[in-house]
Formats: C-alpha cells, structure tokens, sequence
C-alpha cells in the first residue's frame, strides 16, 4: 500500500526556515559576480587560482558532516538549532561589515570566504536537518527540497540582475562593498526573526553514552553497500571537471559579452531552473526515481556538448531557453536521489555527509577544470566534462532509490 503525500500537514515554520534560509544562501552571493571581475580581469588571475581559491573557501562545505554532529548531539539549553543559527547570522553580519569597512586583498578575500561559508554551511546544516526529517515523515519526495530550491533560484534571480547590475556601473571597490551591504540584509531581518519571534521546542539532553551509541550505529550505517555506492555515484557526478569557468573566460575575453548581458543570461537560466523546480514539485517526481537519474546524466552530458559551439552570445540565451526548465528537473533529481539514501535518525548528519562528499566533488571539479583550461584549452575542457559525465551511468543499475533504514538493508 502506497503513502498518500501529506504535504499539506507540513509545519509552517518548517517550511518558513527552509525558504528563509535558501533564500540567505541565494542572497549571500550577490558579491560573486564583482568579486570574479576582481580575481579575473583587475588582479588577472588564471583559471586554475580561481578554482583552487573556490575550493579553499569552499572548506565548510566538506565539513558539514561535523557540523551536524553538534547538531544532532550536541543542544543549546535545550534547543537543537536556534542558537545555532543565531551564532551564524551574526558572525555573517560582522563578516560583511569587515569587508564593507576595510575591502578585500587575496589573503583576505580567502579567510572571509572562509568565515562566510562556515555561516552559511552551519545554517544550512540546522535546517536540512529539519527538511530531512519532514521529508521522510510526510513522504514528501523531495517536494520540500523543491520549495526550497525555488527560493534559492528566485534569490538567484535578484543576483544575477543585481550583481551584474553592481557590478557593471559601480567602480572597484565600491561595487562588492555595496553588494556585501544589500546581502547583509536578509540574515538582519531572521535575526530579528530568531530574537523576536521564533520559539523552538525544548528536546531532552543527550547523555554522553547515548553520544557514543549514536556514533557507533552511524558509522555502521556508513558501511551499508547501497550507501556507499550512492555516495560513489554522487561523487564521480560532481567530480566531472566543471567548465564554468572556462566558459566565463570564453564569453568576457573572446567574445567580449557586456556584464549586463551576462546578468540578464543568469536571470534568464535562473528563472527558468526555477520553472523546472517547479515542474518537478507538481510533476516530475512521479516517474520513478532511476529513470529520472539517467535522464538527468544523458542530458547533462548531451547539452554540455553543445556549448563546443557558440558564434556569439545569441546562441547563449538559446541553450538556456532551451535547457534551462530541464536542467531544473535534473537538480531536483539529484537531491531527491540525496534524500533516499540517507538513513532514518541522524538526518542531519547523513544528509550533511551526502551534500560534503558532493560539495568536496564539485569543487574539485572546478579545481580540475581550471587546470585543464589552463592547459589544453575551453573545448578539451568541455569534451571532457561530457564523457566523464556520461560514463556516470554506469553506477545507475546499481543505486539504492528507498530509503536505507539499516545495516542490513
């Protein structure tokens, strides 16, 4: 017998948080298009330094599983993520205001990129610890993480107008200044939020051997094979080597593609990811869960190929318009694919150890790319994305799509 979707039964402020903080996260890189301007094109930096500075900044995203640790185990009076998020809105806060009052060089540029993704990493683990725990209680399908993801993209969309906005008629280093300063609002207002009206429910201490119970039976869980090859799948996805930057180089260097153009290009994508989030939330996670996987993977590695070929920008804004909705679906599937592998208990600790070994793939991917950029040039770079991507599919028969609820599952 079949669980009916209860989706409607999902606690208000579950949903809230979930919106409020992927939207925080979209916002929060409202400086990125200034700040590629800066590496790239005043302080000339190659394709591989700013991959490798991606992937340094990038640190607490691989190290989310420890930070779901605390959060698991570890309350604050009583309380599994208020205080938690509180501490990472006002570190975030002050980070911005550095940056506002004393600017950026490499060093810098680096260890605030640090600061600011820990915030972001530690508040995003408290509240997908929430989302994991909805989604398997309402059999949700990963309908929540759409909502979610919706919020991201239309963040995104403010971003992509907005930054490039910034970044085209205001001077270094006044753009990013200002655009640290509009990020900082979003994260003022939960603030306030947190402060003023936010209750959360108190939860019973956890004994320190309870702890180590817990530690014992996730890292058993850690060694079911069908766990394992869902991380394997994940991670040779997102280690593909990514060519987004080397694209960035191509269309700002060769074909010289104004900032605003490319702001309206992002908008565009965004909009029209958000359009396939939203085909996935009413539609899409219908079909089963494989079938999804491989057309995710055949069409991330055919459309890559198209972008060996690009006479000017025009052709740009027809991949998007023709891509954009079905890459959406395609994300969602992977996250959807994200949430059946993780155990029941612990969700946010297996959730966060699903999205390190992701975000550490991903990264590298782009560390990858920039060297072979930097080498063999933009369409070896695409090539191989493609094939590497596609050979992904191999991993597809043998991938777990229910949830893993033990050992021996």
């Amino acid at each position: 017998m079949k669980t009916k979707l209860n989706y409607k039964k999902i606690p208000l402020i579950i949903a809230l948080l979930c919106i409020g903080q992927y939207a925080n996260q979209g916002i929060s890189t409202l400086p990125s298009q200034c700040i590629y301007y800066l590496t790239r094109e005043t302080w000339h930096l190659s394709a591989t330094m700013i991959g490798l500075i991606g992937w340094i900044v990038g640190l607490a995203w691989y190290l989310k599983i420890f930070f779901a640790y605390f959060i698991d185990n570890v309350s604050i009076k009583g309380k599994r993520i208020t205080y938690y998020l509180k501490g990472s809105y006002i570190l975030l806060l002050l980070s911005y205001l550095y940056v506002i009052i004393f600017g950026l060089n490499l060093i810098s540029l680096i260890i605030i990129g640090i600061i600011i993704n820990i915030c972001i990493a530690f508040a995003d683990v408290s509240v997908d610890s929430q989302m994991v725990i909805a989604e398997h209680k309402y059999n949700l399908k990963g309908r929540l993480q759409s909502l979610q993801w919706t919020s991201l993209g239309i963040a995104g969309l403010i971003v992509a107008l907005g930054g490039a906005w910034i970044a085209k008629y205001f001077p270094e280093p006044i753009n990013y200044k200002i655009a640290y300063g509009l990020a900082g609002i979003l994260p003022l207002a939960m603030l306030i939020y947190f402060f003023k009206e936010f209750k959360e429910k108190i939860i019973k201490k956890v004994n320190k051997s309870s702890i180590a119970t817990t530690l014992k039976d996730n890292f058993k869980k850690m060694l079911n094979k069908k766990l394992l090859i869902g991380l394997a799948f994940v991670a040779c996805l997102q280690f593909c080597p990514s060519f987004g930057i080397a694209l960035m180089i191509k269309v700002r260097e060769t074909l010289h593609v104004d900032k605003m153009f490319l702001g309206y290009l992002g908008a565009v994508g965004t909009m029209l990811g958000v359009i396939g989030y939203f085909l996935y939330y009413k539609w899409a996670y219908r079909f089963p869960l494989k079938k999804l996987l491989c057309f995710m993977v055949l069409f991330s590695a055919i459309t890559t190929l198209f972008y060996l070929y690009i006479p000017n920008k025009w052709v740009l804004v027809g991949y998007n318009i023709a891509f954009g909705a079905f890459g959406g679906i395609a994300f969602m599937t992977l996250l959807a694919f994200f949430v059946k592998i993780i155990p029941s208990g612990s969700e946010a600790f297996f959730y966060a150890l699903v999205t390190s070994v992701s975000n550490l793939s991903g990264r590298l991917g782009g560390v990858v790319g920039g060297i072979i950029y930097d080498h063999w040039g933009y369409s070896i770079n695409v090539i191989i994305a493609s094939v590497t991507t596609l050979a992904c599919l191999v991993f597809i028969p043998h991938l777990k799509t229910k949830e893993v609820t033990n050992v021996n599952t």
